[in-house]
């Protein structure tokens, strides 16, 4: 029988060099996002050469797979640690560390939101990113077969957390998000009752777009089906060309760039999307239960007929950290949104605006950060939102 081989260990060089590209593979997804991750640009900024890069990592998905284990997993898994303890524990005693958090991300943050987000649609990132989320979600106690109000309260919690950085990635706005977090920990600690019967969603149709010419209307909606469903760096013309059942050339006889009929797909999709949510949702305002209408709401906005709409929506918000114009298109869409749910809570006084500004924002931020949870775990659509939304909108949480 042959005699197993000694394992050989690696020099102090070689080690050094493998840190040396993965701080320089983190600082290249940082900056130019994970689909246009490239190994000669990593080798580059390392100072190394690329056979030092091939001869660890075949390719750059597998290159993302190992920065998301040596670089991510740990301070992301450490955040949504401090976050769950903060919003689910007795103590808030790590309150301060998300607040600040969440006011100046750090890098290893938003990296994390690049690489979720590339997962579902990376084999070599699901296999480790997914995995990893999933076992986080079990270790506090809200895997799918876990107790159903902890895992709504934990999917919730992740919600809130990821929907305020994908809120204020457009803005670079530091919000002081500690009335909601208060709030919502408090929601947290009151008794819960079973919900009783089944909770019906409000009806979700599909997104799509309105404009006044046809052409222009399944151009724009191809667009978001082919960013939603590859990424917007991955977004060519001739594949958004194809979709629609044009050539590429009549892409740019309407718009400069791709980028520009992204954002210009943002504006017709988006913001009137905003704004019919708000008006159709409006009952809530004076809705005798708006615990369940609530939770009717988010159930409706999580249905199948709009998952696509959904992810255009996070692809375009983690994309803006890259691209400045879309970044201000997806601020001003937002910032309408804002002002017209203000407007239609009949907010008069500066004062009441500043009040309300931050329950508008609320509003905005819990569904898209569901969105963003719905796109990396399996079953947060078919959660009973009743065992989270009737404590936080009671009377008493006011």
């Amino acid at each position: 029988m042959e005699a197993a081989r000694p394992v050989r260990r690696r020099s102090a060089s070689a080690r050094r060099n493998d840190e040396l590209l993965l701080d320089a593979a983190l600082a290249e997804i940082d900056a130019s996002g994970v689909d246009l991750l490239r190994m000669a640009s990593v080798a580059q900024r390392a100072g190394l050469t690329t056979g030092a890069l091939y001869s660890r990592y075949e390719s750059s998905a597998e290159l993302a797979a190992d920065v998301w284990t040596s670089r991510i997993s740990a301070p992301h898994r450490a955040f949504l640690d401090r976050a769950v303890r903060t919003l689910l524990g007795d103590e808030p005693e790590d309150l301060d560390a998300v607040l600040t958090e969440l006011r100046s991300p750090s890098r290893e943050t938003w990296v994390a939101l690049e690489l979720l987000v590339a997962a579902r649609r990376t084999d070599e990132l699901e296999e480790v990113a997914m995995e990893d989320l999933r076992s986080w979600m079990a270790e506090w106690g809200a895997a799918p077969d876990a107790d159903p109000r902890r895992r709504a309260q934990v999917l919730m919690t992740l919600g809130t957390i990821w929907g305020v950085l994908l809120h204020v990635i457009p803005g670079r706005e530091e919000l002081d998000w500690e009335p909601v977090l208060s709030r919502l920990a408090w929601s947290f600690r009151q008794p819960g009752a079973a919900p009783v019967g089944e909770l019906i969603p409000d009806p979700a149709a599909p997104v799509r777009a309105v404009t006044e010419d046809a052409a222009h209307t399944t151009l724009v909606e191809s667009v978001a089906a082919v960013v939603a469903r590859v990424g917007l760096d991955r977004a060519t013309a001739s594949r958004i060309a194809r979709r629609a059942g044009v050539t590429p050339g009549a892409i740019y006889a309407r718009y400069d760039t791709k980028e520009h009929l992204v954002e210009s797909a943002v504006e017709i999709m988006l913001a009137r999307r905003l704004e019919d949510d708000v008006t159709e949702h409006s009952y809530t305002f004076t809705d005798p239960d708006p615990g369940l209408a609530t939770a009717r709401i988010i159930a409706g906005y999580l249905s199948p007929a709009r998952r696509e709409w959904r992810q255009f929506r996070v692809e375009t918000r983690v994309a803006s950290r890259r691209y400045p114009a879309l970044g201000a298109t997806l601020l001003r869409v937002q910032n309408n949104g804002i002002r017209f749910y203000l407007d239609t809570l009949g907010a008069r006084t500066d004062e009441e605006r500043a009040v309300l500004d931050l329950l508008a924002r609320f509003v905005m931020v819990t569904p898209l950060g569901l969105n963003f949870a719905d796109t990396v775990l399996t079953d947060v659509a078919t959660t009973d939102w009743r065992l989270v939304t009737e404590s936080l909108l009671s009377p008493d949480s006011a």
